[in-house]
Parts: C-alpha cells; structure tokens; sequence
C-alpha cells in the first residue's frame, strides 16, 4: 500500500496569490472604476447645458382643386365649378378653418 502524501512547503507555495487576494483585488478595482464613474457622471451633471432655444413650427396647407371646362354641348348640362380650399396655423394659436369655398356658374 501507499502511503499518504505529505504536503511539501516548497512544493506548495507557488509564487502566485491564494484565491483570497485575487477577490480581494477584483473587488478593490470593481469599487475604484465605479467611483471614478460616478464622480464623472456627477461633475457632467453639474456643468450647465446651454439653454434650448424654442423651435416654432408653422405649417401652411394649401390645396387647390381645378376642374377641366367642356365645351357646350360635352357631358352634364355645362355647368362648371371650381373648389379652393387653404388653411393654415399662425404662431401657435388655434385658428379655425375656414370652410371651402364653391362657387357654381
């Protein structure tokens, strides 16, 4: 039979660090990156950001309907008729449109 093995101190000691120390370490570098995060998301915070300008949006339809003209005596009675219809905002007031003109000849 064999015998039990003894732990030689030499053979032991391997020149590198026990798992302790390596969590220890990763632990001291996690905390140290997070609080150099930290303080530069708090001095990016404190620095003031240029005031906004306001963007004024206006907007202006315009829709025009022209309608072809027979000659006399082509298609439904010779009636024409032409239909205009434009709206628009001004400057952020609420306008009512008015409604569209139509005119028959």
């Amino acid at each position: 039979m064999s015998e039990p093995s003894v732990i030689d101190p030499a053979r032991r000691a391997r020149g590198g660090p026990d798992r302790i120390t390596v969590a220890l370490f990763s632990l001291t570098a996690f905390l140290l990156v997070l609080a150099l995060l930290g303080t530069q998301l708090s001095r990016a915070s404190s620095l003031k950001a240029p005031a906004r300008t306001p963007v004024l949006l206006r907007r202006i339809y315009a829709t025009t309907v022209v309608e072809r003209v027979l000659p006399a005596g082509v298609g439904h009675a010779g009636g024409t008729s032409i239909s205009q219809s434009v709206s628009g905002s001004s400057s952020g007031s609420l306008a009512v449109a008015a409604a569209p003109v139509t005119r028959t000849s």
